[in-house]
């Protein structure tokens, strides 16, 4: 018999450690919140309001089987799923119906906690090769949204790319409102589906921007991104229309990742999103040195 329960603050290292373990099986693969202990604690730390949007799956024995975790945006009133994760036996005849049945309780349960009550746009990322998650969006109302690649960039290549000296790119500057509206109309026009909204993107309180001008002051483009436990994270990169095959997006990227260097310290690598079918933008980040690690399939749930 398994009971499914809120999560607890003492639920965390046994989460971390089955996420962990689970990560390692593209079949089980969730997409963003890391694969080592560390990588996956740190993500899940670092969630607005952890652990009121999470629920576990505790088997007979007391031993941690499932967990789902959200998180939650309520500025842009959505949410994204982590999970659900399920611990089941490697080759049972009962596998797909126990992770069936555990995965769609977890989903129940966070459904019904305080802190999804008026969240009714969900999305979730899994590897492409995650059937049964994918039979699990089917069976609750999410549609498959686009398929996503997730290139990196690690060792001496990245260190030599961080150590070009890209003098034109710099930080978004706090006392030029010209220049931040610019960024804000790009932003809105290139990513409307983003994660965050243009305030928080821009606040610096999480993400690092920085900016390329053209001759005339005006904006050529911008990249933003963040730094986690290991890597660097490229999250958006938008060229204006009448800049774009003229290097600007490799030189954003460029001058992004020397930024985070510069002020966070040094990690093992860089990771970007690019959608599957923005075949321009995996050329630029291929130019760079870039190579296709996963390829996730997102899924969204909307009013």
């Amino acid at each position: 018999m398994t009971e499914i329960r809120p999560a607890t603050q003492a639920d965390l290292p046994a989460i971390a450690e089955l996420v962990a373990r689970l990560q390692a099986d593209p079949a089980h693969h969730i997409g963003f919140l890391g694969v080592t202990v560390e990588e996956v604690t740190e993500e899940i730390t670092g969630l607005p309001g952890w652990p009121e949007g999470a629920a576990v799956a505790i088997g007979s024995s007391g031993a941690l089987r499932g967990v789902l975790i959200t998180d939650i945006n309520r500025e842009l009133r959505r949410g994204w799923l982590y999970g659900p994760f399920v611990d089941v036996p490697s080759g049972h005849p009962a596998a797909p119906q126990s992770w069936d049945t555990n995965a769609d309780a977890l989903y129940r349960e966070v459904r019904a906690r305080p802190a999804l009550q008026g969240i009714d746009d969900l999305d979730l990322y899994g590897h492409i090769a995650h059937r049964q998650l994918a039979e699990f969006a089917v069976r609750h109302g999410f549609s498959t949204k686009r398929e996503t690649r997730i290139l990196t960039l690690a060792g001496a290549d990245l260190r030599s790319l961080i150590a070009q000296d890209i003098d034109c790119v710099e930080p978004l500057p706090a006392d030029d409102p010209r220049i931040r509206e610019e960024v804000a109309v790009l932003l809105e026009r290139a990513f409307p589906n983003r994660t965050r909204s243009t305030e928080q993107l821009l606040s610096g309180e999480e993400h690092t921007v920085v900016i390329l001008k053209q001759a005339n002051g005006s904006l050529a483009g911008f990249a933003a991104g963040y730094t986690q436990l290991d890597e660097y994270l490229v999250d958006y990169v938008a060229v204006e229309p009448e800049m774009r095959c003229v290097g600007v997006g490799g030189k954003v990227v460029r001058g992004l990742l020397r930024e985070l260097d510069a002020r966070n310290g040094a990690r093992r690598q860089a990771a970007a999103v690019v959608a599957h079918e923005n075949d321009a933008s995996a050329r630029m980040f291929t130019k760079l040195g870039f190579g296709v690690e996963l390829e996730l399939v997102s899924y969204r749930r909307q009013p």
